[in-house]
């Protein structure tokens, strides 16, 4: 029939319309025949997402998820699947909502669809509450049966957190993604007396740092040290708005008492302390390519000026940070982690300005990096490379992750294959300066390109859906040979049952599924 002949784009929309619609199973009906289309690549995924699943702090969600493709897969939907379906997407807004309510209520309104319960009547109408919909709210809450637990007007107005509002995508902008960076800002040092600095966290099961704040002993703002998701692009047009309304939402948290969810008490640090800090400071891309080179330029003067001066940071206790501040010289006891501090005041805060726009690591702290690390330009390591570079590819894996797993790269795929080390961040700088072609999927293991040699070639692995150029700069600036090579689109049921957003899809290289599959086959062979 219609659906039959349609385009998987188009019975995509069809199957989201009729959620939009209340009509769930003719959803989970354009849904089947899609899985059962492309069923090789869904068996794929499905393996993939359930080998992980004891690493993967979604697992319950991606268990319901699994559960529901495979009974999709072995029939037409009925009720137990609307109602398993219902449950997915509570599920899926119950994981976003605080950092993305639009999505959310997006979420929670196609759940109501599925079939209705007070508790779902209440998420819907805290949000609606947030935008303003004050007699929604109240018919929620009374057709859900969640009347009694409404808050009692005794109690007093609840404050409500502001609705975020962002004038265009961010970091997901494709535009903007592409704009040539602007010049380096310069590195400069500000000195708060009394002055505090926090971080907000993730409330997802990552917990990375989801904004940052520095403010004054008076508890006033300082503008040019704040950030918060989403954070644009450093061409954007609308950078002052999302300036704006960063500091709207910080500014609302830190009002809110700690009994109540906003910020844990202040600890406060007699004497000077450095403040360093970045959005997913925890993440190896941001602190190998952003926070250690802004710690690392202004270190060295600082700590001759206040010889017992202590480090803030919020990078986390990952090996890669241990292993950078002892290179540094800033021993255990000097280090204050924001993990365990995430709130801090000091008789005086030494902050130095964000160096380099958010994911454009800037050249300076790249140069920096080159010294620090003992990386030439000219040579892959300081003396020079020892022997012969390595002749097969080499592989930066990624580990058994949920989040963007490598379906179809294997030994057979590519014979003779390398694979980056796992250990000190030396070691892995070391491999990369002495290979001459380098595969790698998008990901954080790519910052190890600063030791590239000039003229490799590396080919970076990408999902159509989630490409940013974070190492542009990198390529350009170690005079690398880069291809981006797109792999198989994700299906589409599979974006909205399996995956929590784009930054989660597999990369997908079996065997004549995409570009990049092609590529690397035909790379290979070229270089056997």
């Amino acid at each position: 029939m219609r659906g039959s002949v349609l385009p998987p784009a188009a019975l995509h929309q069809d199957a989201l319309a009729a959620l939009e619609q209340a009509r769930p199973q003719a959803a989970l009906g354009h849904w089947r025949q899609l899985l059962l289309q492309d069923r090789a690549a869904v068996r794929a995924h499905v393996q993939a997402a359930a080998a992980t699943l004891a690493v993967d702090p979604l697992a319950p969600l991606r268990r319901q998820a699994l559960g529901l493709i495979e009974a999709l897969l072995a029939g037409d939907p009925g009720e137990a699947e609307v109602v398993a379906l219902g449950a997915l997407l509570r599920g899926w807004g119950e994981l976003c909502y605080a950092e993305a309510p639009g999505r959310a209520l997006q979420h929670w309104e196609r759940a109501w669809g599925c079939g209705r319960d007070p508790q779902l009547a209440l998420h819907l109408a805290g949000l609606y509450r947030r935008l303003g919909l004050g007699e929604g709210a109240s018919w929620l809450e009374d057709a859900g049966g969640a009347a009694a637990a409404r808050p009692a007007a005794a109690a007093g107005p609840v404050a409500l957190e502001p609705w975020p509002s962002s004038p265009c995508a961010a970091q997901a902008c494709s535009p903007c993604q592409h704009q040539p960076a602007p010049d380096d800002p310069p590195l400069q040092l500000w000195q708060v007396p009394g002055g505090r600095c926090w971080v907000q966290r993730h409330t997802n099961p990552w917990g990375h740092s989801h904004g940052l704040a520095v403010q004054t002993a008076e508890s006033d703002f300082l503008p040019e040290l704040c950030r918060r998701y989403p954070w644009p692009w450093p061409t954007c047009s609308h950078l002052q708005a999302h300036r704006d309304e960063a500091l709207r939402q910080l500014g609302w948290l830190a009002a809110v008492p700690a009994a109540a969810g906003g910020l844990p008490p202040q600890v406060h640090h007699a004497g000077p302390v450095l403040a360093i800090a970045e959005l997913s400071g925890e993440l190896y891309f941001h602190w190998q390519l952003e926070l250690l080179p802004r710690l690392g330029r202004c270190w060295p003067e600082l700590q001759r000026q206040w010889p017992g001066l202590q480090l803030w940071h919020n990078g986390g206790t990952g090996p890669w940070v241990a292993e950078s501040l002892e290179r540094l010289g800033i021993p255990p006891e000097r280090r204050i982690c924001a993990q365990q501090v995430p709130h801090l005041q000091a008789e005086l805060l030494l902050v130095p300005s964000f160096a380099s726009a958010f994911g454009s690591p800037a050249g300076a702290n790249l140069a920096w990096l080159e010294q620090f690390w003992a990386v030439a330009r000219t040579s892959p390591l300081a003396g020079g490379r020892a022997g012969a570079t390595t002749d097969p590819p080499l592989l930066l894996p990624r580990p058994a992750t949920p989040r963007r797993a490598l379906l179809g790269l294997d030994a057979a795929f590519l014979p003779g294959v390398a694979s980056l080390p796992l250990g000190p961040v030396a070691d892995q700088l070391l491999a990369v300066a002495h290979a001459q072609r380098i595969v790698a999927p998008h990901g954080a293991a790519l910052a190890n390109l600063i030791a590239a040699q000039p003229g490799t070639a590396v080919l970076e692995l990408v999902n159509p859906a989630y490409q940013p150029p974070y190492f542009a700069g990198l390529m350009q600036r170690r005079q690398l040979s880069h291809q981006v090579l797109p792999a198989a689109d994700t299906p589409w049921p599979l974006q909205e049952l399996l995956y929590e957003g784009p930054l989660a899809f597999p990369i997908d290289l079996r065997s004549g599924g995409s570009p990049a599959a092609e590529a690397i086959a035909q790379w290979c062979a070229a270089h056997a």
